[in-house]
């Protein structure tokens, strides 16, 4: 390998490492060396063209063994031909990939930053307070960050109290304010235990209740500054837009207080409960946060669901890369509109049929059939709702072929034939297998029984090896982007991805746990989620002409099944 720094006064837009040789895959494991290479000049790239001397270059050259030894890997030999249909051939010895533990498997930076959180819901009844809860807890669960919600509402349903009329929600009803300031202040108790108990990793604790009186957000704030650690933030959601609160309603009447309750009736007794919180509300102050002192608070203030954003003292030195600013851009794209978001797989490809691992490959017949079967679902979506929907894909042979089949919208009764936008990003692309990419599954397990066993074990944080090879923490990291761009989206969204790209995104949107989704089950049809009221509505949709594609981690599985 070349390394080099560009002088002083040179261009460093100009100035672009380039690789002399490879450092991986090149002996097996038991020391044999592979075929010699053919020698590659040392030259560089500047520009786009090739310099063997480059001007104001300082250059180091580092000998391949000193490499070798510097990261203690041992290259693996190259790949051979299947024979018998991707069989190894008789002769085949297993191979080891030497590699340190820190390559083949990922970290997680909330296990290594330990912080506790306490965020504190603030705002009137029906603002989306538990939707934004659930989003929270969704979106931080998926980083591998323990969240969870303590719901005031809940408690008091769970002590015989659903169903209740809005008097007991009047602040002249001292026996009722009694109860709830005794089920909010047990529901914070729960909290910090659950905090405790999260000894070696970031957490988090959501009190998703009104708490609308500076009195109530100070005993809360009193009862977090007796436990050491504790950082807190209010989160207050202000609503004053009628579409917004319109639905809203709606969706809080099909909670457990109005459960077989007449819709006019449990209407006029929802609007009752807000008028009794408005006569005591009290929007947030700086000043609540500013009283405590020697203790980390601070307070975020929606309008509208990310309308406006407005955020005090909510980044610190102690915790400036901490779990805050993972929460701060959730809330700047999350938002409370009605939409439908279409997590549909790509359809068989020519390495599936063969069943290789990875690469490039061009649809088969049933693929292309599988992408004019997504084509008439998006068509009748977008007939049915009259609404546009956006197209988000990768940039392998298999997505462009399928997005093709996607971007013209044809003109049907109230909407003109039309182009749709479609977006092509590489971070949708498949987890990439690495130096692994385009072996046989048969191969892969009885040349690197090793590498097959790891993974089999460590679904989640094992890496291919290789450049390039990633884990399933490695794709949700990659993901993030897009999840907060599909989040800000208020049209419809279809999504096209492979089989490990889909179960991430299925994980994220049913809430899974991070160390249970390389495993959760991908349904063979197209997934429809719509907004409710405790988070996303599912509906598996599974129409004539689709023949989703097997993914490499479901044949491998298979195999790690039969072997055992």
């Amino acid at each position: 390998s070349l390394t080099w720094a560009a002088g002083r006064g040179a261009d460093k837009k100009q100035a672009q490492t380039a690789e002399l040789s490879r450092s991986t895959d090149n002996e097996n494991g038991s020391g044999e060396k592979s075929p010699p290479k053919r020698e590659r000049p040392r030259s560089i790239l500047v520009n786009g063209k090739k310099s063997s001397r480059p001007a104001r270059l300082s250059v180091c050259l580092l000998d391949e063994s000193q490499m070798r030894e510097e990261a203690k890997i041992l290259p693996a030999s190259p790949k051979k031909p299947d024979t018998d249909n991707g069989a190894a051939s008789p002769s085949t010895k297993a191979r080891k990939l030497q590699r340190r533990a820190s390559s083949r498997f990922a970290m997680n930076e909330n296990k290594v930053i330990v912080q506790k959180l306490v965020i504190v819901m603030v705002g009137l009844p029906a603002r989306g307070k538990s939707f934004i809860s659930k989003a929270l807890v969704r979106y931080l669960n998926f980083l591998g960050c323990p969240t969870k919600i303590f719901n005031a509402g809940n408690s008091r349903r769970h002590v015989g109290k659903a169903g209740i009329g809005a008097n007991f929600f009047d602040s002249s009803n001292a026996e009722a304010k009694q109860i709830r300031e005794q089920l909010a202040m047990e529901c914070l108790d729960d909290l910090l235990t659950f905090l405790k108990e999260e000894t070696h990793s970031t957490a988090v604790g959501i009190l998703d209740a009104t708490n609308t009186t500076q009195e109530r957000r100070k005993r809360v704030l009193d009862r977090c500054k007796q436990e050491p650690g504790i950082r807190l933030i209010f989160l207050e959601s202000i609503c004053n837009d009628p579409e917004i609160l319109k639905n809203n309603y709606d969706l809080k009447l099909e909670n457990e207080d109005y459960q077989g309750m007449d819709a006019d009736a449990a209407l006029n007794d929802f609007r009752d409960r807000v008028r009794k919180y408005k006569d005591v509300y009290e929007e947030l102050e700086e000043e609540e946060c500013a009283q405590v002192v020697g203790h980390s608070s601070g307070f975020i203030k929606l309008i509208n669901a990310g309308e406006t954003m407005t955020c005090h003292k909510c980044r610190t030195k102690e915790d400036e890369y901490g779990v805050v600013r993972h929460i701060t851009g959730l809330l700047q794209n999350v938002h409370l509109g009605r939409r439908s978001i279409v997590l549909a797989q790509i359809g068989e490809t020519e390495n599936d049929r063969a069943g290789l691992l990875g690469g490039d490959s061009s649809l088969t017949d049933l693929g292309f059939e599988h992408a004019d079967a997504l084509a008439n679902l998006v068509t009748h979506l977008e007939q049915r709702d009259k609404k546009n929907c956006y197209i988000i894909c990768g940039t392998l042979a298999r997505h462009l072929q399928t997005a093709e089949a996607l971007k013209v919208a044809a003109a049907t009764e109230g909407m003109p034939k039309r182009l749709r936008t479609v977006l092509k990003l590489n971070r949708l692309n498949e987890l990439c297998a690495g130096a692994l990419d385009g072996y046989s599954y048969k191969a892969l397990q009885e040349e690197y029984p090793e590498e097959f066993e790891a993974r089999r074990q460590d679904k989640l944080n094992y890496r291919y090896p290789g450049v390039g090879g990633e884990s399933y923490q490695d794709l949700v990291m990659r993901l993030l982007e897009i999840i907060l761009r599909i989040e800000g989206l208020q049209s419809h969204v279809v999504v096209l991805c492979d089989k490990a790209v889909c179960r991430v995104f299925l994980s994220y949107f049913r809430g899974i746990d991070m160390s249970k989704m390389p495993y959760s089950p991908v349904p063979s049809g197209v997934v429809i989620f719509e907004r409710s009221h405790t988070g996303y509505a599912e509906e598996i949709l599974d129409m004539k002409g689709m023949h989703p594609a097997l993914g490499s981690g479901d044949m491998i599985e298979q195999l790690g099944r039969l072997a055992s």
